[in-house]
């Protein structure tokens, strides 16, 4: 008997592990794909109840909703990126022609200044520095500029490819996502029997509040951190205000940047512009961030403020930005335990 139970077991683990094995390269876009299904189930029902209920095309509608949803934003950006990078380019083209003065707030920066004055003297003052200076270290770095070429081209194919998988993953479970349901349901009672009901119940209302959450949030942030950047004229606004957007999900990082750009104003000239900067966009990351994201969870998915704010937290530390969904859910199940666990032991001393 005993033998039997072992080598069930055995059998099932090396299943386990040759599905994970094989998977590997596709686990983080089906991992996306199923938490984007549920976080969008609700409009996939509506959209297949305007279709009467005809899963195929509402499967096929509804993926490419999401699509356009994700790939737009994306390519705007991209356009935007490009944009500030062609600005940036411009200015070192005419800088390397014409030679650009050393701004007179650079030397007074403390610790750094003179270092920094020095640099700009030497590749920015005069004319043809940065050509020439560029032309020495692409001719020892060319395998080394391959290289990173490779990197940066193989980053992109690989997250195209992901976003590709992922939308046809997503395609199928919203195809045959209440057969899906049914059998981990099924599934779920059978192993955990009474226990399932309660976690089947919390998990898709937490999930849907954490995505909610990660999109309106940060892209609230991203919006009203690029237009204040816009307002007092800093360089490259939207890129730099969707980098602080992104920082943010890392704790105190944000302000540390509204810090060093406030006081690169207050040096250069603009000491009013400098103090605004660092205080409105501190105000607006510590509100966003610590009471509208975990209040906006936390009413959707009817969880602890504290459990929410960890998790949060505590995700985006051990997961990366994937925790930030992640995080609030875990915490929700351990919520759901605590409330098992007191549940029976009350019922153990008949209260």
């Amino acid at each position: 008997m005993r033998y039997t139970a072992f080598v069930n077991i055995a059998f099932t683990s090396l299943i386990l592990l040759g599905s994970v094995l094989v998977l590997k390269p596709f686990l983080l876009a089906i991992l996306w794909a199923a938490v984007i299904a549920v976080a969008t189930w609700p409009l996939h029902v509506r959209i297949r109840m305007a279709l009467k209920g005809n899963n195929n095309r509402a499967a096929l509608v509804s993926t490419l909703v999401i699509g356009v949803v994700l790939v737009v934003p994306m390519a705007v950006l991209l356009v935007l990126v490009v944009a500030e990078l062609n600005s940036a380019a411009a200015y070192l083209i005419a800088a390397d022609k014409n030679g650009a003065p050393v701004p007179p707030w650079l030397p007074n920066l403390p610790g750094v200044g003179e270092m920094l004055a020095d640099k700009w003297q030497q590749y920015l003052a005069a004319p043809h520095q940065i050509a020439g200076a560029l032309q020495e270290w692409m001719s020892a770095k060319v395998t080394l500029l391959q290289e990173m070429a490779n990197l940066v081209l193989l980053g992109i194919t690989s997250r195209v490819a992901t976003l590709f998988f992922a939308l046809v993953v997503l395609f199928f479970i919203y195809r045959d996502g209440d057969r899906l349901v049914s059998r981990i349901n099924m599934i779920g009672v059978k192993w955990l029997q009474r226990r399932w009901p309660s976690y089947a119940y919390h998990i898709p209302p937490s999930l849907r509040a954490a995505v909610n959450g990660l999109v309106i949030v940060g892209l609230g942030e991203a919006v009203i951190i690029s237009v204040m950047y816009k307002a007092f004229g800093i360089p490259s606004a939207v890129l730099l205000g969707l980098l602080t957007a992104l920082l943010a999900f890392i704790p105190m990082v944000a302000p540390l940047l509204f810090a060093i750009i406030g006081f690169l104003m207050f040096v250069s000239g603009s000491p009013v512009g400098g103090i605004f900067v660092f205080s409105f966009g501190t105000a607006v990351v510590m509100v966003a961030d610590y009471v509208v994201r975990p209040m906006l969870i936390q009413g959707s998915a009817e969880i602890h403020f504290l459990a929410v704010l960890f998790g949060i937290l505590g995700g985006v530390a051990t997961m990366g930005i994937l925790g930030l969904i992640i995080g609030p859910v875990i915490l929700v199940l351990l919520m759901v335990l605590f409330r098992e666990a007191s549940i029976n032991e009350s019922a153990d001393m008949g209260l």
